[in-house]
């Protein structure tokens, strides 16, 4: 055998530290994982060239070409269609079709909706030997997340049914802007974790259980709320059945900052300027005027950088304080 070929095996079973996992389902949804992309490989210092993949739900509406130039790796979402419209449905199945593929292949997956930009160097997204997830709690509890001296709802109820929990021996967490107490109710937007965990396969699973439970549809699913969140609910009761609390990492301000509830956090939560982040989510800012700049202070520079690649992708102008 010659050693190009040896070179290659031995590739093909290194262990990768960190891969990245995002999903798009439209044509402005490529620009938003274009400018992702761009900002992990401009500013994700050690982990700048790590793996990127893609998941696509039509790509036939959104092939994703401006994704190749970037060296993304693109992957069809072959079962998209073929099962019900429901909320988040295609993250969860994009989640379980990243854990099938890089099992044993890499050390932490780390899921970014692309709403969500790397700023600096982001070491929190690395797990530490005895933790399986690194993560925080919702940001609000929106009239779903289980209060933690309630009984558990019907809705709640059900999904801890199927997974074999005890309402009271769901850990409690504190949701980030309304600082409720409310049972294991994690914020899925951004986070990493390990493949062989099996949590995402489980996640696929149990999901697909509750969305065909006619029943548990009418009769607990009562808002849109209930629907929305479900994926997030769901996750959140698989990882506390398959992790102890003591193996979860939570995220500090630097990682995952939702910078779209900003102006709502208690001034002690809040980050100074986003040069000091890691990770940021900034969802519905997007459609927002003059989004980034007039939320939070901004230093060069990553203050240029926002404006040049956010006017390109965007044609929108970007008014900076």
């Amino acid at each position: 055998m010659n050693r190009f070929f040896q070179a290659l095996i031995f590739m093909n079973n290194i262990l990768l530290k960190l891969v990245f996992v995002m999903l798009v389902n439209s044509p402005v949804q490529e620009k938003q994982a274009y400018i992702l992309i761009n900002s992990i490989r401009d500013f994700g210092g050690l982990y700048s060239d790590c793996p990127v993949y893609v998941f696509v739900s039509d790509t036939s509406g959104t092939p994703c070409y401006s994704l190749k130039s970037l060296n993304a790796i693109l992957v069809p979402l072959d079962d998209a269609d073929t099962l019900p419209d429901y909320p988040f449905l295609n993250k969860v199945l994009a989640c379980a079709r990243a854990e099938e593929l890089l099992q044993g292949k890499s050390e932490i997956i780390v899921w970014m909706d692309v709403d969500a930009l790397v700023l600096n160097e982001p070491s929190e997204f690395c797990l530490e030997k005895n933790k399986i997830i690194a993560i925080r709690p919702v940001n609000l509890r929106n009239n779903v997340g289980l209060p933690a001296d309630s009984k558990a709802d019907p809705y709640w109820k059900r999904i801890f049914d199927y997974t074999g929990l005890k309402t009271k021996k769901v850990p409690e967490v504190e949701t980030l802007v309304d600082s409720q107490m409310v049972r294991m109710y994690l914020n899925s937007a951004v986070f990493s974790i390990r493949p062989e965990a099996g949590i995402f396969t489980e996640w696929k699973k149990l999901f697909l259980l509750l969305v065909y439970d006619r029943n548990f549809q009418k009769e607990a699913c009562v808002t849109d709320n209930h629907r929305l969140f479900l994926h997030q609910s769901v996750l959140s009761a698989v990882v506390a059945a398959k992790a102890k609390k003591s193996q979860i990492q939570w995220f500090s301000q630097k990682a995952a900052y939702p910078l779209h509830h900003h102006c709502q956090l208690p001034h002690g939560k809040r980050v100074i300027d986003l040069n000091h982040t890691e990770s940021l989510i900034y969802e519905n800012l997007w459609n927002v005027p003059n989004w980034v700049m007039s939320v939070i202070r901004v230093d060069e520079p990553l203050r240029s950088w926002l404006q040049e690649i956010y006017e390109k992708e965007t044609g929108k102008g970007v008014y900076i304080l």
